[in-house]
């Protein structure tokens, strides 16, 4: 008998062939179950007091509740929960407001399944993933040796926070920097405990948040 083990997806959605479709496209994959289908937040967060899934895909405009309402609520109950928002809205502030409700990643609709199987992988192993045209919007760039915010850092830990702040994964940055996963991993648990962030979402939201304050007192 089979042990395969398939990962649970709440999927929330107002357009019923968006909706149906990427089900089926992730169930055909093997790995994965679509155990909910959603039309709206209000929908998937009575679904969620039900049964948990592994991961939960919100649609940002729906009616009656919004996804990013929806993504707020559930990272307040269900904190360990990944969430990522899949939109066909390459919007800054979406994006924003997507990282502050605790979102772990920000996808736009016309990416492959295979870029949305795999920021669900990524959700589920507590990594980031920004479709690339949006990571860029968030202009977020190598932080200056003169910032404020970042005295007391090391130049690895540094590069280690940029790189992570465009949600590259603890693999990834590894290859990037010629270092192991296990001192990527160290880097990480410093740089969580020097931003007083709870988890990876929180240090994204902290460093953009300084970044832009540090930016508005040296223009």
């Amino acid at each position: 008998m089979s042990t395969h083990r398939k990962y649970r997806i709440l999927l929330a959605d107002d357009d019923e062939l968006v909706r149906d479709g990427l089900a089926m496209v992730l169930e055909q994959s093997g790995d994965y179950t679509v155990s909910v289908r959603a039309r709206n937040g209000a929908e998937a967060l009575q679904a969620l007091s039900d049964d948990l899934p592994d991961v939960v895909l919100l649609d940002i405009r729906m009616p009656d509740m919004d996804g990013l309402t929806c993504c707020r609520a559930i990272h307040a109950e269900y904190p360990n929960l990944p969430v990522l928002m899949l939109t066909t809205f390459a919007d800054d502030e979406y994006l924003r407001d997507a990282l502050a409700a605790g979102a772990r990643g920000y996808l736009l609709k016309h990416q492959s399944a295979e870029a949305v199987m795999f920021a669900i992988r990524n959700a589920i192993s507590g990594n980031m993933t920004f479709e690339p045209g949006i990571a860029r919007s968030l202009d977020v760039q190598p932080a200056d040796t003169g910032s404020a915010f970042l005295d007391g850092l090391s130049g690895r830990e540094t590069d280690v926070l940029y790189r992570l702040v465009q949600g590259r994964s603890n693999r990834e940055i590894a290859d990037e920097l010629y270092l192991s996963e296990g001192t990527v991993r160290n880097y990480v648990s410093s740089l969580l405990q020097f931003a007083g962030a709870r988890d990876r979402t929180q240090l994204v939201i902290w460093y953009y948040q300084k970044g832009e304050t540090n930016n508005e007192r040296t223009d």
